[in-house]
């Protein structure tokens, strides 16, 4: 499946995280992941709303596992 961006109109499987915060709902009071994605074309702005209960940690895979994946991230110029 993928999505269409609404800016750049480019199909995409992939959104860019670029920002994730662990957040409360003023309104209700519940704990979220408030987190922010980019389309990796144009960069256009996606946000979406995680609740706490729904974020499920990889069994087997910790911070500290050398199986843990490496994410490299180009510096800005």
């Amino acid at each position: 499946m993928s999505i269409t961006c609404i800016s750049c109109h480019q199909a995409t499987r992939r959104l860019n995280p670029t920002q994730a915060d662990i957040i409360q709902q003023p309104e209700s009071g519940e704990w979220g992941i408030d987190l922010l994605l980019a389309c990796p074309h144009c960069g256009q702005p996606y946000s979406a709303w995680v609740l706490n209960w729904d974020v499920v940690p990889l069994k087997g895979i910790t911070a500290n596992s050398p199986s843990t994946p490496h994410t490299h991230h180009k510096p800005a110029d």
